[in-house]
């Protein structure tokens, strides 16, 4: 594995729905409640709040709380409506982009930026990876079934910072 790159990863998912529905779950604070966020809240580049069906802009900011408490804002850098949406995450940089395939919608997710400078942190490249699979796979059940995986009330059951990693000596 030495020639591995660490420093980013590559998640692919299809979904039985429309792109423009899949599309939206990524684009709005209410999509991106509906499977990943447990509040989102998005603002255009003047401080002026979207409305949760409102697409974001490249240039607006967010802030987005999970379920179990974790909380962290950032920026929208690309929207290309039904194609694309790029974010920052941290130090890092999220790209979602939508494709139809035979009646399906494909997700391409390409996160950059995962630390590689110090080995002890490959584990926010598997970590990072982990929670886009299960958020991902989260989306899936959204759509077609309607039922949302994450446990809202027992919120440490599903803490999805630690999904995949297990601190030293635990």
């Amino acid at each position: 594995m030495t020639d591995y790159d660490w420093s980013q990863f590559h998640v692919h998912m299809y979904y039985l729905a429309p792109i423009g529905e899949v599309f939206r779950r990524f684009s709005t604070a209410r999509g991106l409640e509906s499977f990943y966020i447990g509040t989102a809240t998005h603002k255009a580049r003047d401080g002026t709040p979207r409305g949760g069906d409102e697409v974001v802009q490249a240039g607006d900011v967010y802030h987005w709380t999970y379920v179990h408490d974790f909380a962290h804002g950032g920026e929208f850098l690309a929207v290309d409506p039904d194609r694309l949406v790029r974010f920052t995450f941290g130090t890092m940089e999220v790209e979602v982009r939508f494709r139809d395939v035979d009646g399906a919608t494909e997700v391409a997710l390409h996160q950059t930026g995962c630390a590689t400078e110090d080995p002890e942190r490959a584990w926010q490249h598997v970590n990072c990876r982990s929670c886009w699979i299960y958020f991902l796979t989260n989306l899936r059940s959204v759509l077609a079934t309607g039922f949302d995986v994450r446990d809202g009330d027992h919120p440490a059951w599903n803490d999805s910072v630690s999904i995949g990693w297990e601190p030293p000596g635990a």
